[in-house]
């Protein structure tokens, strides 16, 4: 097994893992290690099972069964949620998942069943690393806020786009998926902390003025952006994704030539997830 950078900040990819034969607690424990020195980890594993896909996701905590009605789809394995662009799947903003649930997931797992010949690549940003690149003075400032996080905040993006989502904001809103979090927050594992805002989202910012907290959120977002803590992944098929929702935030880039098809599991903390890996 070789691990090999790929980005200054952000991104590895994975290579000499045979999918073919059963998975050792010890390569399970290295893609553990790789991905949360790196953030975000590809493997290539065409010959991979869905089971071991859920064995691997196993290893960070409990895979979990979708919060929403949002691309679930029927799977043999049911923790899988399969994200199909041909239904009309798409992701194409910048969020961590699920952030309006009190303990949103911690990793995610994605696995190219059918990518198109150019486009659909998944991007990436170091929440993490845009927190490091915050003068010690803002770091401060942002010390002790909390933002809101709500589901229907998504559809009335969306609805707002010109996407006819009319009833389904409502809905949405209805569900009452909503939680507070604090716009700093400290990683278990590696000891850094992180912006815990993203665009999808997080709706405000409590604490200040709202002018005052429109003005810190949308320049937060602004600040996330910046090239140097961006990594882009290109899909091969048969590639395994992981990344630290803690650490990173996705987006699924909507340029797909063709059909794009991809295997989901996420994964809440349990009191399992530490064990094994090395503590900051």
């Amino acid at each position: 097994m070789k691990v090999r950078k790929l980005g200054t900040h952000i991104g590895a990819r994975i290579e000499g893992i045979d999918f073919s034969r059963n998975l050792t607690s010890e390569t399970i424990g290295a893609i553990t290690e790789a991905l949360f020195e790196h953030q975000v980890v590809s493997l290539p594993a065409p010959e991979m099972r869905p089971e071991q896909q859920l064995e691997i996701a196993r290893a960070f905590g409990v895979p979990e069964k979708n919060a929403t009605d949002q691309f679930v789809t029927p799977h043999e394995v049911p923790e899988i949620t399969v994200i199909d662009s041909a239904a009309g799947d798409r992701a194409d903003s910048w969020h961590t998942d699920e952030s309006f649930l009190e303990h949103s997931p911690l990793v995610n797992l994605l696995y190219g069943e059918i990518i198109p010949e150019t486009g659909g690549d998944t991007a990436f940003v170091s929440a993490a690393d845009a927190y490091d690149g915050l003068s010690a003075k803002f770091q401060e400032l942002l010390g002790d806020l909390v933002a809101v996080h709500d589901y229907g905040h998504l559809y009335e993006l969306g609805w707002q786009a010109g996407i006819p989502l009319g009833p389904a904001v409502g809905d949405a809103l209805a569900k009452g998926l909503m939680h507070t979090h604090p716009v700093v927050r400290k990683h278990r594992i590696t000891g850094r902390r992180w912006l815990a805002v993203n665009a999808t989202y997080t709706r405000f910012i409590q604490g200040v003025g709202p002018l005052e907290a429109q003005m810190l959120l949308d320049l937060l977002l602004r600040h996330m952006q910046k090239p140097e803590f961006a990594f882009r992944h290109r899909w091969q098929p048969g590639d395994l994704l992981l990344w630290d929702q803690q650490a990173v935030q996705h987006y699924a880039v909507n340029d797909a030539s063709g059909r794009r098809v991809v295997h989901r599991i996420a994964v809440l903390e349990s009191d399992e997830t530490y064990k094994g890996v090395r503590s900051a």
